[in-house]
């Protein structure tokens, strides 16, 4: 990565951590449900990585996290790439409601920069998100979906932002709304 990405990455990762924070005030991004399965899709192997690094110290032994993290998120990467179209899509959408200019930045990226970047960003956003007292549901849910495919825990998640905003719409998942498709 050349020095120009890796500020230009560094940006973009600030930019992503801050981005939960952002979406409180910012107008929901709406997202195809196509779009937001590819993102969360996309976005499984790092989402479970992250979940099994914030939580493995405060899991009791023999929690599923902590044995089958790293296993489920190999499993899982192995489909990712499948993914980057509609995650890249997705991804793109949300940054531009977001800061218009970075988005252009991001566009501008090589696809494996941006990858990474989004990879990165993603784990670090998770293992800084997770509240300690959710580890123990999110162990029992991830026990409960690890047999699932990517497409259909994907499309599961996309699902549950759907009817969340149904059931509330001022508030989608991290300021994201499912539209048509």
């Amino acid at each position: 990565m050349t020095p120009t990405y890796r500020l230009l990455a560094l940006r973009g990762a600030a930019l992503l951590a801050i981005a939960p924070g952002m979406a409180q005030a910012a107008t929901p991004v709406c997202l195809t449900r196509t779009e937001a399965t590819g993102l969360v899709a996309y976005s499984l192997p790092q989402v479970i990585r992250g979940s099994g690094k914030r939580c493995q110290t405060t899991l009791p032994a023999g929690s599923f996290l902590p044995a089958n993290a790293r296993s489920m998120a190999q499993r899982y990467e192995t489909q990712k790439s499948g993914y980057w179209p509609q995650a890249k899509q997705a991804f793109l959408k949300v940054g531009s409601a977001r800061d218009p200019g970075m988005a252009q930045v991001f566009r501008q990226m090589p696809d494996d920069s941006l990858q990474k970047l989004l990879d990165v960003a993603v784990e670090g956003i998770i293992v800084q998100a997770i509240p300690l007292t959710s580890c123990g549901t999110i162990d029992t849910a991830a026990s409960l979906l690890a047999p699932l495919p990517p497409e259909n825990l994907a499309g599961v998640i996309a699902l549950a932002m759907e009817v969340g905003k149904k059931a509330e719409p001022a508030k989608g998942a991290a300021g994201i709304t499912i539209c048509k498709d």
